[in-house]
């Protein structure tokens, strides 16, 4: 059986399992991304932040490269962040680029209803997985200053039988005493533009002092650059 051992806060050390390895490249490769050709899109854009709409046009080439004509700052941080964080996740790259970097190792026998435990050496955040049915069921990450799990609720298959999440939820806790601090319900939609899946919605149902707030993004009108 490997081992995993922690040391300090931040290091981690474990002993290559190619048995894990190869089951969290089978997952990486079942993961509907954009190929090495995608140029970006252009939209036109409606950020509605707890019923206030704002209106524009956005281009986005990549996670770093989204331009909005919004001027609102609150909802064109709501905006970048949000589609740098659909082109990240999106975005072409390979397994050796990604979790494939680290060592992989199984963290226990797979009985969970979330999946089998795979835990990740070496990567920083003390990371796991839980994998089951062909992909990554939930995603669990630790910094000295936050800690989160992401639960996937809810996939669908595009058109070349990879996966798309539509629903899922992140639980945030304080590392120092495990105290839940907020939890975020996404919903995604996504638009078939020639051979891309793209954008189309996201909602994100959120707490903020104390109440119940609930944000958006729509994107119509997609155009291939």
């Amino acid at each position: 059986m490997a081992t995993y051992t922690k040391e300090a806060d931040v290091a981690t050390t474990v002993e290559e399992d190619p048995q894990a390895r190869a089951a969290m490249q089978e997952v990486f490769g079942n993961t509907a991304r954009w190929d090495a050709n995608f140029k970006g899109f252009t939209a036109d854009i409606c950020v509605n932040l707890n019923g206030t709409e704002h209106k524009g046009t956005v281009t986005v080439k990549g996670p770093k490269e989204i331009e909005a004509t919004i001027t609102d700052e609150k909802a064109k941080s709501f905006l970048n962040e949000n589609l740098a964080s659909i082109a990240m996740h999106r975005g072409p790259r390979s397994f050796e680029e990604s979790d494939g970097k680290y060592k992989i190792v199984f963290g226990d026998e797979g009985t969970h209803p979330m999946g089998r435990k795979v835990i990740l050496g070496g990567d920083g955040m003390s990371s796991f997985y839980r994998i089951k049915d062909g992909r990554i069921q939930q995603i669990n990450r630790s910094t000295p200053r936050m800690s989160f799990s992401i639960n996937i609720e809810e996939s669908i298959k595009n058109a070349e039988g990879k996966f798309l999440t539509k629903k899922y939820a992140v639980y945030y806790y304080n590392p120092e005493n495990k105290a839940l601090k907020d939890v975020e319900s996404y919903t995604d939609q996504y638009t078939r533009v020639g051979s891309y899946d793209l954008p189309e919605m996201r909602r994100i149902i959120h707490s903020d002092n104390g109440w119940v707030e609930v944000d958006s993004m729509t994107l119509s009108n997609h155009k291939l650059m």
